[in-house]
Protein backbone atom coordinates (compact mmCIF):
# COMPACT_ATOMS: atom_id res chain seq x y z
CA UNK A 1 0.00 0.00 0.00
CA UNK A 2 1.36 3.27 -1.57
CA UNK A 3 1.28 6.18 1.31
CA UNK A 4 2.51 9.08 0.31
CA UNK A 5 5.45 10.89 2.22
CA UNK A 6 3.79 14.19 2.59
CA UNK A 7 1.10 12.31 4.43
CA UNK A 8 3.09 10.32 6.65
CA UNK A 9 4.86 13.85 7.90
CA UNK A 10 1.54 15.40 8.68
CA UNK A 11 0.85 11.94 10.56
CA UNK A 12 4.40 11.89 12.24
CA UNK A 13 3.76 15.91 13.75
CA UNK A 14 0.20 15.13 14.45
CA UNK A 15 1.38 12.04 16.72
CA UNK A 16 3.80 14.21 18.30
CA UNK A 17 2.15 17.58 18.80
CA UNK A 18 -1.13 16.80 19.32
CA UNK A 19 -2.79 14.96 22.50
CA UNK A 20 -3.89 11.76 21.54
CA UNK A 21 -6.54 10.27 22.85
CA UNK A 22 -6.07 6.89 25.16
CA UNK A 23 -8.67 4.27 24.12
CA UNK A 24 -9.15 2.13 27.15
CA UNK A 25 -8.13 -1.44 26.85
CA UNK A 26 -10.76 -3.10 25.40
CA UNK A 27 -11.58 -7.42 25.57
CA UNK A 28 -12.93 -9.36 22.88
CA UNK A 29 -14.73 -12.30 24.39
CA UNK A 30 -17.91 -15.02 23.77
CA UNK A 31 -19.51 -13.34 26.30
CA UNK A 32 -19.10 -9.56 25.23
CA UNK A 33 -22.40 -7.79 24.18
CA UNK A 34 -20.70 -6.18 21.21
CA UNK A 35 -20.64 -2.58 20.29
CA UNK A 36 -24.24 -0.29 19.59
CA UNK A 37 -22.93 2.40 17.21
CA UNK A 38 -20.42 1.75 14.56
CA UNK A 39 -19.00 4.44 12.35
CA UNK A 40 -17.73 2.47 8.72
CA UNK A 41 -16.05 4.06 6.33
CA UNK A 42 -16.65 2.97 3.01
CA UNK A 43 -14.42 2.23 0.05
CA UNK A 44 -13.23 4.54 -2.79
CA UNK A 45 -12.95 1.60 -5.27
CA UNK A 46 -15.80 0.07 -7.42
CA UNK A 47 -14.46 -3.17 -6.55
CA UNK A 48 -14.07 -3.09 -3.10
CA UNK A 49 -17.30 -1.46 -2.87
CA UNK A 50 -19.79 -4.28 -4.87
CA UNK A 51 -17.85 -6.18 -1.83
CA UNK A 52 -18.26 -3.56 1.01
CA UNK A 53 -22.58 -3.30 0.41
CA UNK A 54 -22.45 -6.62 1.94
CA UNK A 55 -21.99 -5.27 5.21
CA UNK A 56 -24.71 -2.10 4.19
CA UNK A 57 -28.14 -3.25 5.09
CA UNK A 58 -30.14 -1.24 3.31
CA UNK A 59 -33.29 -3.66 3.13
CA UNK A 60 -33.02 -4.90 6.60
CA UNK A 61 -30.96 -2.45 9.08
CA UNK A 62 -29.91 -3.69 12.14
CA UNK A 63 -32.41 -2.69 14.64
CA UNK A 64 -30.94 -0.95 18.13
CA UNK A 65 -27.82 -0.14 15.89
CA UNK A 66 -26.31 3.53 15.47
CA UNK A 67 -24.82 3.00 12.43
CA UNK A 68 -22.94 5.90 10.22
CA UNK A 69 -21.23 5.59 6.61
CA UNK A 70 -18.53 7.78 5.34
CA UNK A 71 -17.48 8.12 1.95
CA UNK A 72 -16.23 10.28 -0.95
CA UNK A 73 -19.14 11.87 -3.13
CA UNK A 74 -17.83 10.29 -5.96
CA UNK A 75 -18.28 6.73 -4.23
CA UNK A 76 -21.76 6.99 -3.03
CA UNK A 77 -23.55 6.20 -5.65
CA UNK A 78 -22.23 2.22 -5.78
CA UNK A 79 -24.01 1.80 -2.68
CA UNK A 80 -27.82 1.44 -1.78
CA UNK A 81 -30.01 4.36 -1.52
CA UNK A 82 -32.39 4.22 1.77
CA UNK A 83 -34.12 6.72 4.14
CA UNK A 84 -32.78 4.10 6.89
CA UNK A 85 -28.80 4.57 6.13
CA UNK A 86 -27.29 7.69 7.15
CA UNK A 87 -24.74 9.04 4.83
CA UNK A 88 -21.93 11.28 5.29
CA UNK A 89 -20.13 12.06 2.49
CA UNK A 90 -17.42 14.54 1.53
CA UNK A 91 -16.65 15.79 -1.90
CA UNK A 92 -12.82 17.15 -3.27
CA UNK A 93 -13.75 21.05 -2.07
CA UNK A 94 -13.64 19.84 1.45
CA UNK A 95 -10.12 18.34 1.15
CA UNK A 96 -6.80 20.53 1.88
CA UNK A 97 -3.58 19.86 0.24
CA UNK A 98 -2.90 17.06 2.13
CA UNK A 99 -6.32 15.65 1.00
CA UNK A 100 -7.62 15.43 4.34
CA UNK A 101 -11.15 16.68 5.40
CA UNK A 102 -11.01 20.64 6.26
CA UNK A 103 -14.59 21.37 6.34
CA UNK A 104 -15.26 21.54 10.08
CA UNK A 105 -19.15 21.40 9.49
CA UNK A 106 -18.49 18.02 7.77
CA UNK A 107 -16.41 16.87 11.04
CA UNK A 108 -18.54 18.48 13.52
CA UNK A 109 -21.88 16.03 11.95
CA UNK A 110 -19.37 13.33 11.77
CA UNK A 111 -18.27 13.80 15.50
CA UNK A 112 -21.53 14.60 16.77
CA UNK A 113 -22.32 11.00 17.32
CA UNK A 114 -20.08 9.17 20.08
CA UNK A 115 -19.67 5.82 18.26
CA UNK A 116 -18.23 2.09 19.91
CA UNK A 117 -16.19 0.83 16.89
CA UNK A 118 -15.04 2.93 13.56
CA UNK A 119 -14.50 0.16 10.39
CA UNK A 120 -12.02 1.20 7.94
CA UNK A 121 -13.17 -0.49 4.68
CA UNK A 122 -10.53 0.94 2.80
CA UNK A 123 -8.31 -1.32 1.65
CA UNK A 124 -5.81 0.90 -0.16
CA UNK A 125 -4.45 3.82 1.51
CA UNK A 126 -7.53 6.87 1.71
CA UNK A 127 -5.71 10.01 3.24
CA UNK A 128 -9.07 11.36 4.20
CA UNK A 129 -10.07 8.48 5.87
CA UNK A 130 -6.77 7.66 7.24
CA UNK A 131 -6.74 10.98 9.46
CA UNK A 132 -10.17 11.24 10.47
CA UNK A 133 -9.94 7.45 12.06
CA UNK A 134 -6.64 8.95 13.40
CA UNK A 135 -8.36 11.92 15.62
CA UNK A 136 -11.48 10.65 15.81
CA UNK A 137 -11.78 9.15 19.87
CA UNK A 138 -13.38 5.98 19.44
CA UNK A 139 -12.08 2.73 21.63
CA UNK A 140 -12.23 0.07 18.90
CA UNK A 141 -10.76 0.98 15.33
CA UNK A 142 -10.28 -1.60 12.68
CA UNK A 143 -8.50 -1.13 9.31
CA UNK A 144 -6.73 -3.04 6.75
CA UNK A 145 -3.01 -3.66 7.62
CA UNK A 146 -0.05 -0.39 5.82
CA UNK A 147 2.96 1.19 6.86
CA UNK A 148 0.88 3.08 9.45
CA UNK A 149 -1.61 1.35 10.68
CA UNK A 150 -0.65 0.90 13.92
CA UNK A 151 -0.57 4.43 14.78
CA UNK A 152 -3.91 4.59 13.36
CA UNK A 153 -5.67 1.45 13.94
CA UNK A 154 -6.73 -1.06 17.68
CA UNK A 155 -6.84 -3.91 14.99
CA UNK A 156 -5.52 -4.74 11.87
CA UNK A 157 -6.62 -6.85 9.33
CA UNK A 158 -4.02 -8.27 6.68
CA UNK A 159 -5.15 -8.16 3.15
CA UNK A 160 -3.85 -11.64 1.21
CA UNK A 161 -4.24 -11.00 -2.72
CA UNK A 162 -5.31 -15.48 -1.87
CA UNK A 163 -8.03 -15.05 0.17
CA UNK A 164 -11.30 -13.66 -0.24
CA UNK A 165 -12.20 -9.85 1.01
CA UNK A 166 -15.64 -11.33 2.03
CA UNK A 167 -13.57 -13.42 4.90
CA UNK A 168 -12.19 -10.48 5.96
CA UNK A 169 -15.52 -8.72 6.07
CA UNK A 170 -16.80 -11.68 8.13
CA UNK A 171 -14.16 -11.29 10.87
CA UNK A 172 -15.32 -8.08 10.98
CA UNK A 173 -18.75 -9.38 11.87
CA UNK A 174 -17.64 -10.97 14.59
CA UNK A 175 -15.24 -9.06 16.30
CA UNK A 176 -18.12 -6.43 16.67
CA UNK A 177 -20.39 -8.88 17.41
CA UNK A 178 -22.92 -8.37 14.59
CA UNK A 179 -25.74 -11.20 13.96
CA UNK A 180 -26.31 -10.60 10.20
Amino acid sequence: MEIPIRFRLLLFWKSIFNHQYKAPKIKISKEGKGVKSILFFLPEKKEDAKIAHYLIKADNPLPGFTIGYVCNEKSISYYPKSIDIKFISYKDDDLNYFHIIKSEALLDQIKSIQYDALVDLNTSFCAPTSLLAFELDIPLKIGFNSLIANKIYTITLERNENTFLENNFQLIERLLGLKL
